[in-house]
């Protein structure tokens, strides 16, 4: 990685969100490398949010990916909005509408959820969150080495 580059200190999780985008099959191997959007706004009534990474795995099936540098409270619960509102716009047909994932066609299945931070700054809550949402959300939390701003080494899958 280039340590020179400007957001490898200043901004930990838009460094984090650069080098999983040049890459996301080393988040997991069946993400579909051709379609990777990132900082999208996840909107709903009157709120505006930014989701971080939106892709597909090979077999069609939405993936959001949520970045954290540092531990984070409110992860999963960051994520489970995001995925109210992705699951709404997959079953308005708003992707293929709005020109993406071209030549892509999307499972109806709701989308699949990867928490993406360094293994060892998960919060404490995370893991409890993720067990009461999960009858609705498939959400995978995925842990990087200590190492992660040279490379992108996944240490823990749960």
């Amino acid at each position: 990685s280039n340590i020179r580059h400007k957001l490898y200190r200043a901004q930990p999780e838009r460094w984090l969100e650069t080098i999983v985008c040049s890459d996301v099959t080393r988040i997991d191997t069946s993400l579909d490398p051709r379609f990777v959007y990132t900082q999208l706004f996840a909107n709903s009534a009157n709120e505006r949010s930014i989701l971080d990474i939106l892709t597909v795995n090979k077999s069609g099936r939405l993936v959001i990916i949520e970045l954290k540098s540092s531990e984070h409270i409110h992860l999963p619960l960051q994520a489970a909005e995001y995925w109210l509102r992705i699951r709404q716009h997959l079953e308005q047909g708003d992707f293929a509408n709005c020109g993406y994932f071209p030549q892509m066609e999307l499972q109806k299945t709701p989308p699949l959820v990867y928490l993406v931070a360094p293994a060892l700054h998960f919060h404490s809550t995370t893991g409890l969150l993720q067990r009461h949402l999960s009858q609705w959300i498939e959400m995978k939390c995925v842990g990087l080495a200590e190492s992660w701003r040279r490379r992108i080494r996944v240490v823990m899958r749960q």
